[in-house]
């Protein structure tokens, strides 16, 4: 169910979601679940001190919702992107698929430098949505230094010191500002 203003809407066959839109809002009630058609979302809490930690980029076959309760994140669109009502069958499948990439992050939240962490997130973009390009696979949308901190649960410093590190190696490229293209040793150097 979409939120607008603080109301929940009822989703329809088929929702197209404008970049910057909210499809579900933190503590707001969320009785919809969807599978992402075409798009990408962002999937981020904000704790009482406003820090923000986005968990998730959902994509095609993803889901975005669940049934019943208060949304403990909100999911806003990247891109512009098609959402479709999913079946409860095809809602367990897709719950497991999200619930095993928040295991990752919580792991390398949990272990991981930043360098490796910031390394993990570019690949798993890369592999997910991946465009290939001469030299590796290109991110297809941008991805800003707040957003990659917000990813990795740093400060935006720490994380340009890492990418600067990252282009150093030759690990990632950055052919147009918050474009990233992700090289294939990334995958092989921790």
């Amino acid at each position: 169910m979409v939120q607008r203003a603080g109301r929940a809407i009822e989703p329809l066959p088929l929702t197209v979601v404008r970049p910057g839109r909210a499809i579900v809002t933190q503590g707001a009630p969320c009785a919809g679940a969807w599978l992402v058609e075409s798009g990408i979302l962002v999937a981020e809490a904000v704790d009482r001190d406003g820090r923000r930690l986005i968990l998730d980029v959902p994509g095609p076959g993803d889901l975005v919702g669940w049934a019943g309760g208060s949304a403990p994140w909100s999911v806003r669109a990247r891109t512009p992107a098609r959402l479709r009502p999913c079946t409860p069958s095809e809602a367990v499948l897709a719950a497991a698929a999200r619930e095993a990439r928040l295991a990752a992050v919580a792991l390398a939240l949990g272990h991981d430098d930043l360098a490796t962490r910031v390394a993990g997130r570019l690949a798993d973009l890369a592999d997910r949505f991946g465009r290939p390009v001469p030299g590796g696979l290109a991110i297809p949308f941008a991805l800003p230094q707040d957003d990659l901190a917000a990813m990795t649960a740093a400060a935006r410093e720490s994380v340009n010191r890492a990418v600067a590190r990252l282009l150093a190696a030759d690990r990632v490229a950055m052919p147009r500002r918050s474009r990233y293209v992700v090289r294939s040793q990334l995958r092989l150097v921790p």
